[in-house]
This record gives structure tokens, sequence and C-alpha cells, in this order.
């Protein structure tokens, strides 16, 4: 009898975490050049998120994000923001650069973010895919 509880334990267990919705953006460079992503950081969204995070009893770390730079070679795919239950909202993201070379292909603010990442590749995935 102890057995079976066990394996029942076990079932429940992973039917729960199996409930679990996990959200990826990623870049996909499909190009055949390395391409160079420059990303600027809203420090007012992160002070106004760290906020309402600290009024609701959460711990937030103190220091920003600083903006920072990433480079993804040919063929190859950068995670750029995940979560649980939710679709990434980049509410921290002020504005990212896409270049190839010395070119500048790709320049977007915060509220064009999510238009430009689709959900077509797979379910919980949304993709920027450079051509």
């Amino acid at each position: 009898m102890n057995v079976y509880k066990k394996v029942i334990l076990i079932f429940s267990l992973f039917s729960l975490i199996s409930c679990e919705k996990l959200f990826v953006s990623s870049i996909i460079n499909n190009s055949k050049n390395e391409i160079i992503v420059k990303v600027k950081i809203d420090n007012e969204a992160v002070d106004k998120k760290r906020k309402e995070y600290l009024e609701q009893g959460f711990l937030f770390d103190e220091e920003n994000p600083k903006d920072y730079e990433i480079k993804i070679k040919s063929s190859e795919s950068y995670d750029f923001a995940g979560g649980m239950h939710v679709e990434p909202d980049f509410y921290d993201i002020k504005e990212m650069e896409i270049y190839s070379g010395d070119t500048l292909i790709l320049k977007c603010r915060n509220d064009q973010m999510k238009k430009l990442f689709s959900s077509e590749s797979s379910p919980g995935h949304l993709d920027l895919i450079i051509k």
C-alpha cells in the first residue's frame, strides 16, 4: 500500500509541474554573417518595477542592469527573455539595435518589441528571425 501512495504522489507532482507554461523569446540569426545586438536598458522602467515589487514585499536587486551587447554567429540563436505564465513584455528594454558588420539592419523601441517577436515557430516561443 505504501508503494501505491508513492506512485500517486510522484504522478501528482509531475502533473503539477507540467502545467507550468514557460515562455521564451529568442533572437535567431539565419543570415550568413555574425550579427551584433545592442540593448539599451530603460532604468526608469526598472526603478518603477522595483518600487512595485518592494511594496508587495518582494526582494529586488538594488543595482540597475547596464546596457549590453551580444554577438550571435550565423545559424545560432540567443535566448533574449523568458518567464513563467506570461509572455515577455520587454519592460526593461528602452531600445534595441541589430547590426550586421557596420550596417544597422534593425532599430526598435520598447513599444515595437512585441510586434517583432513572432510566435509562429512553436507555442511558448517568441522568435525574432534575422535573415
